[in-house]
């Protein structure tokens, strides 16, 4: 049967209008000021505003530095050019090649998963941005103690589930958190920074909702009723095909996207707790 990540289709189609209509080559959230009206124009100054706070977290240069689920290294890249030494992880051949072309013969990109990293440290930093979600939490902790240089830091932002967390659909995602602090605590790190930005980072869905409530499901619609009138049998060839394929579970999870009555910054901030944290190896 088909597969449909419709996590994954969604972040394309974040990273495709943020780069036509925002001129952003960033891919995370934007954190956006009390007041601000979310919208794609100011969609890229938002981002850059998360970038300072992540760069604040960062020991001045110079110092090796980790890029874990570093994407197509836009944030390599400018770590390399600040004087820091940088290696990058990304699992995605296409972004593996993207980032390495990027980066030159400066810095250097690992196509593997962060679990299967056989790359040697020390590194004095080892920054996830948005891709500690995707990672084994224990695996992880592990991995970082024995890569990290001794007072080596491991700094994070990202998205994590708050106790109100109930498992439906709900935008968002990432460990929970209460595990998550849990875990840090017994693998023996140090947190020294810990910011909540849910309500900065939340309002970032009231674009991504409007792209799909204004654009997509509209596109979708005038498609699907052309198709319907003007070709039929195609269109019933291909409904049935659709049926056929993909599975149900995944078509609902279209539907509901599409409808994006879910996707609103109030609900995000319901069930997520985002965070700019950074924790260090003592010792």
């Amino acid at each position: 049967m088909a597969k449909i990540d419709t996590k994954t289709e969604g972040l394309d189609l974040y990273v495709y209008v943020a780069k036509t209509f925002a001129d952003s080559p960033w891919l995370h959230y934007g954190l956006w000021e009390p007041g601000e009206r979310p919208n794609i124009p100011q969609l890229r100054m938002a981002q850059e505003r998360y970038v300072e706070k992540l760069l604040a977290l960062i020991p001045p240069a110079p110092g090796r530095l980790l890029d874990i689920g570093g994407g197509t290294g836009e944030m390599a890249k400018l770590l390399l050019d600040k004087g820091y030494t940088v290696e990058m992880i990304t699992p995605s051949h296409l972004q593996a090649e993207v980032a390495a072309e990027k980066l030159g013969p400066n810095g250097r990109v690992h196509e593997t998963k962060f679990e299967d990293f056989s790359g040697e440290g020390p590194f004095d930093v080892c920054m996830f941005s948005e891709s500690f979600q995707y990672v084994d939490l224990h695996a992880s902790l592990a991995k970082l103690k024995h890569i990290l240089a001794p007072n080596g830091r491991v700094i994070i932002a990202d998205c994590f589930r708050s106790h109100a967390y109930q498992g439906d659909r709900q935008p968002g995602g990432g460990h929970r958190y209460s595990e998550f602090v849990d875990a840090v605590e017994r693998a023996g790190f140090v947190v020294v920074e810990n910011e909540d930005v849910t309500l900065a980072a939340a309002q970032t869905m009231a674009i991504d909702q409007n792209v799909y409530r204004g654009f997509v499901a509209p596109t979708v619609d005038q498609v699907r009723g052309l198709l319907s009138h003007k070709r039929p049998i195609l269109f019933w060839f291909l409904k049935t095909a659709y049926k056929i394929f993909v599975p149900k579970s995944e078509r609902e999870n279209i539907v509901a996207r599409l409808k994006a009555d879910y996707r609103s910054p109030e609900a995000f901030a319901a069930v997520n707790t985002y965070r700019f944290l950074a924790f260090e190896k003592r010792g």
